[in-house]
């Protein structure tokens, strides 16, 4: 199925008639085109080539954060709110970016604040795990317990995917005791 794409087709249409109707500032449109474009970049979610359900991973990340802080900085939250209300529509096929899209704009344009999920999910470790090292990338939370136990959780494709590391050290004259601790028996 051919989808509009999210920066040509729907961004770029509701800037320029924003910038047209005298709605959005040019330098705000600038600002916002070039975050858009580096996100398609990073989170290869244009419709020529790449994946438009990466659009969750965009929409859930800090990148998407920072959108939202150049459209409220322009005094332009609406024309945002509409490019999520057309992406809704238009993705519908795709319930996860559709889904994601309208509860963005129904938030934004109710005024609520919204943070994506990888921050709100790093508030609730670091109330969950108050003994943890939990730290945040652009892309991951790190989650630190003790000296040998690391959980590294991160978004894809509007999945949570988590991957736990444990650290065993060995002496060197057990290194065939190395199978059983890979879980491989022995």
């Amino acid at each position: 199925m051919a989808f509009k794409d999210f920066l040509r087709n729907i961004a770029n249409t509701h800037l320029s008639g924003a910038l047209r109707e005298g709605r959005i500032q040019g330098n705000t449109v600038d600002e916002v085109r070039r975050l858009l474009a580096a996100a398609e970049s990073k989170y290869g979610f244009s419709s020529f080539g790449g994946n438009p359900e990466r659009l969750v991973d965009y929409f859930n990340s800090k990148d998407f954060d920072l959108l939202v802080q150049a459209f409220k900085g322009g005094g332009a939250l609406d024309v945002l709110v509409k490019i999520l209300e057309e992406t809704s529509v238009a993705y519908a096929d795709l319930p996860g970016v559709s889904s994601k899209a309208r509860e963005l704009a129904k938030a934004l344009s109710e005024g609520r604040q919204v943070k994506s999920e990888l921050a709100e999910l790093f508030e609730k470790l670091k109330t969950l795990f108050p003994k943890g090292e939990v730290s945040m990338g652009e892309r991951e939370i790190v989650l630190k317990l003790g000296s040998n136990r690391t959980i590294t959780i991160s978004y894809d494709e509007g999945k949570i995917k988590v991957v736990k590391c444990e650290t065993t050290t060995l002496e060197k004259s057990d290194v065939d005791k190395l199978r059983k601790v890979a879980g491989e028996g022995g």
